[in-house]
């Protein structure tokens, strides 16, 4: 069975995602209401094989596979970073932080920004951890190891690991966390 779209969907996903464009599979329902609402907000919606239009889209891989929750976008402009919430003892630093991803998007893995200026503070994951470098140098020591990652690097911090998160100037990272919950792990 597939799924149903009234109305108030079409304008959720049309608010709260950005969405302009909705592929309904062959056994999708949709509300004449929810036609009329999707064409006055200038979304296009298209049904899986459909041919009227003169243009064929892609076939879904599978219905089994087709996830419940819609595709998230998370604009760069709606990027704002705040003062990291726990205190980890360096202000001087001025460790910044966006979670733009979370759990409550349905999703297992979190994703954000983060930033701090020069210095080195002790943490402990117990969740899997990639960074990826945008800006500056991340520094991570775990025990006698250091690995410094540039602009463009990426790293990966495996769950279990006590480690020191720094850098010898500033960094500006984009990273996605597995589980979603990090913060209560």
């Amino acid at each position: 069975m597939g799924q149903f779209f009234t109305g108030a969907d079409i304008r959720r996903l049309a608010k709260a995602q950005n969405c302009r464009y909705l592929l309904l599979a062959p056994d999708d329902r949709i509300t004449s209401e929810a036609m009329d609402v999707a064409r006055s907000l200038g979304m296009h919606i298209h049904r899986e094989g459909d041919l009227s239009d003169g243009q064929s889209l892609p076939p879904l891989i599978s219905k089994h596979t087709r996830s419940k929750n819609p595709v998230t976008l998370v604009k760069a402009d709606s990027v704002h970073l705040k003062p990291f919430a726990v205190d980890v003892g360096r202000p001087e630093m001025n460790i910044q932080l966006a979670d733009v991803i979370t759990g409550a998007h349905g999703s297992p893995m979190a994703a954000g920004f983060m930033t701090w200026k020069k210095g080195l503070f002790p943490w402990t994951l117990d969740y899997d951890e990639i960074d990826f470098v945008i800006d500056g140098q991340l520094e991570i020591r775990m025990g006698s190891q250091v690995v410094i990652g540039n602009p463009g690097d990426v790293i990966h911090i495996p769950r279990g690991s006590d480690i020191f998160f720094g850098s010898p100037s500033y960094a500006k990272v984009f990273y996605v966390t597995f589980p979603a919950n990090w913060e209560t792990q």
